[in-house]
Formats: structure tokens, C-alpha cells, sequence
């Protein structure tokens, strides 16, 4: 039987949510395709968003960067505690190439933590990293600041090309030279509910603008939205308590209320450039007020992919943590939709290649998934 085994960065939520959207659709498309899991990422997002027949293992098997909250990184904490894990690689990957030697692995698949495909070469199985980044990149952009972290970046450059093939999202960084690389598009879980049905849900039956506050799994300190209690055409979701909230929060959302059909419904997110949350908003048509996050080095991807396909404004840190929002929203609805809209079948699109390759490794030298990055243009 073919079988895959899916390791998942632990690092925030949109590692998580763009693999359970693979995930899923490759359970439906190839159910004689098994999955298994292997993440430290948060449970309670698994039960929430994956394929209830995929099993899941705890395991954390990369660093990610480290925050302080969504908008805080502790960069030389970051490369410190990497460094710190390089005498337990070894180990671990002795390990997880047994376990998947013992249990008839096909195929690993990674988004996208580098330990992951030096176990499969170690294995003598195929190792296809899915990602719009890798940790070798934000890694280097963080030593350039931070001192003589040669030790990490010569093993994660070590592991990451120990990949057979990578599956490149959207708004993409470097990747490793020479080993194939096939572009997908977006990734991203889209909305099952009418817009209409969720607004009615949230007590949205007076034409009041809905904004969702969404700061992905690190949450946010230090905030002060009471001054949002003035903007009274607004009512603001959050599914954290941000401080003290105004009159017009719903914290948390109802039950039973998924997270794609939230940004579906809302007027606008207020984030920052997470690629799930950009993902997700993008797919489901809904214009963003972004806040800076530092100098992660993928940032500037993401921004750039908000401007061509979403609605999308800028508001300073200062000014989202004082709860300064009111001009930048109404402005922010004022903007002309975007010209383009790109692909979103991505899942689709990786799921079909991840099967084939669990059905045949000899695959890796068939076609690549070739893919417009625009499906059309408005008008």
C-alpha cells in the first residue's frame, strides 16, 4: 500500500493549515493513499482541520523562530536553541529513518522541516518538501545579524538538499539548486458557508461591517482596543481576548463556526503576513489591514502577494496597538479590487503529485505540474 508520512513544522499556524488542506484533498482524490503525521504544531488545530483518519504523532522535529508574540521574533534565541539541537539530529534521524523503514513509508513529504528529508534519504525513500520557504533562508537573513552561526546553517543547507523534489508555493524564496522543483499554486482553505449564514450567526442583521482580528498562534500583548468601541459601524471578532475589548467584540466566535468561512465573511482581517492568514483571505475575497511583524524575511513575499490579489493597507504597530484603526478600515474599503486572482487549487494540484510519487517513486522523472500563476483577470 502506498503511504505517506507528512511532517509539519510546529512554527505558527500556516504550516499546519495549508498541509491539512493538502492533506484532506489527498484523502478524498486517493483514498488507497495512507497518511500519517508527524508535527509538534498545535493539537487542537489537528482535531479542528484534519482528516479524522490520518494519524497524528508528537513530535518536534524543528526550531521554526521563536516569538515572543506575532509581531516579536527572538532571533539569536532562535539560533542559539537550533544550535543547541545539533548533537540530537543525528539521533533523531537515525530514528525516524527506522520508524520509517519499519513502518513501509512510500514517501515524505515535509513542510518543511529539514530533519524530515534527511531521515528519507537515510531511509532509501523519496523526501518532497512543500513550502513557499526554507529555514535555510530565513536562517541566513537571521545569522547576518546575530553573529558566526556557520555550525547551523552548514547542517539545515545540509538536509534540505537531501531532498528528492519540492513542491514551491506561491510567494516563494530561494530554494536549493539543482534538485527539481515544481511550482503550485495557492494553497488555501476557502469558505463552506454562505457569507449570509455566518454574519447572520455572529448577530450581524443591521449592515454593521464585520472585521476578523487574527494574529495566528503566537496571539498579541501589550493591546489596547478600547478605543474600537468608538467605531460603532463595526463589530470586531477575535478568537483571543486582546487586553480589555470594546462593547463591539465577539471573543470567542460561536461554535462551529470554521476559521475560512470567518474570513469569508468578514469586510476585512486585521493580521499580520502569516501565509495562512494572506492565503486564506486572498481565496476567500476579503481585503486585510496588515501590521508589520519585524524583519522576517518572507514578509516582503507576502506583502507583495496581498497587493496584486487582495485589497490590501498597511497600518504601523503603534497604531494597531492603540486600537488606531478607524480611517485605515474605511480607506482600506474605499480601494478597487485587484485586477488578477490566482489559481487556488494548489491542494489539488500537490495532492495528485504526492500520490503518484507514493504509488511510484520513478515518478519524480514524469511531467511537472505546470500551472499559470494568474487563472484571470477582472473585466
Amino acid at each position: 500500500m502506498p503511504k505517506i508520512r507528512y511532517y509539519i513544522s510546529g512554527h505558527g499556524l500556516g504550516h499546519a493549515s495549508r498541509s491539512c488542506q493538502i492533506i484532506n484533498t489527498l484523502r478524498h482524490r486517493h483514498p488507497d493513499v495512507a497518511v500519517e503525521v508527524v508535527s509538534a504544531a498545535h493539537e487542537w488545530f489537528f482535531r479542528g482541520f484534519l482528516d479524522p483518519s490520518v494519524p497524528l504523532r508528537r513530535a518536534q522535529l524543528d526550531i521554526g523562530v521563536l516569538q515572543r508574540d506575532s509581531l516579536r521574533m527572538e532571533e539569536g534565541r532562535t539560533l542559539g536553541t537550533y544550535r543547541a539541537f545539533l548533537p540530537e539530529r543525528a539521533l533523531l534521524v537515525a530514528a525516524e529513518s527506522a520508524s520509517l523503514r519499519a513502518s513501509g513509508v512510500t514517501l515524505v513529504a515535509c513542510d518543511i522541516p529539514p530533519l524530515a528529508l534527511a531521515a528519507a534519504r537515510a531511509a532509501g525513500i523519496p523526501g518532497v518538501g512543500i513550502a513557499n520557504f526554507t529555514w535555510e533562508w530565513i536562517y541566513e537573513d537571521l545569522a547576518a545579524r546575530h553573529g558566526d552561526f556557520s555550525d547551523v546553517l552548514s547542517s539545515v543547507r545540509e538536509d534540505y538538499r537531501s531532498a528528492s523534489a519540492y513542491l514551491r508555493l506561491p510567494f516563494h524564496g530561494p530554494f536549493p539548486a539543482g534538485i527539481s522543483c515544481e511550482n503550485l499554486p495557492l494553497v488555501a482553505r476557502r469558505a463552506q458557508l454562505p457569507r449570509a449564514a455566518v454574519r447572520k450567526r455572529l448577530g450581524l442583521v443591521d449592515g454593521r461591517r464585520l472585521a476578523l482580528i487574527s494574529f495566528g498562534g503566537f496571539g498579541l500583548q501589550d493591546c489596547d482596543f478600547s478605543a474600537l468601541a468608538s467605531l460603532r459601524d463595526w463589530v470586531f471578532v477575535s478568537e483571543a481576548r486582546p487586553g480589555a475589548p470594546a462593547a463591539n467584540f465577539i471573543v470567542p466566535p460561536p461554535q462551529g463556526l470554521a476559521y475560512p468561512d470567518l474570513v469569508a465573511a468578514a469586510d476585512v482581517v486585521v493580521t499580520k503576513p502569516g501565509y495562512g492568514i494572506v492565503s486564506e483571505a486572498i481565496a476567500n475575497g476579503t481585503a486585510v489591514l496588515y501590521t508589520s511583524r519585524g524583519e522576517f524575511r518572507e514578509q516582503d513575499l507576502l506583502v507583495a502577494g496581498l497587493r496584486r490579489y487582495a485589497r490590501a493597507r498597511f497600518i504601523s504597530n503603534e497604531q494597531l496597538l492603540r486600537g488606531d484603526w478607524g480611517a485605515d478600515l474605511d480607506a482600506l474599503l474605499q480601494q478597487p479590487l485587484p485586477d488578477a486572482t490566482p489559481a487556488c487549487d494548489g491542494d489539488r494540484v500537490a495532492a495528485d503529485r504526492l500520490a503518484a510519487l507514493a504509488r511510484d517513486p520513478g515518478y519524480l522523472g514524469g511531467p511537472p505540474a505546470s500551472r499559470s500563476p494568474d487563472r484571470h483577470s477582472h473585466g
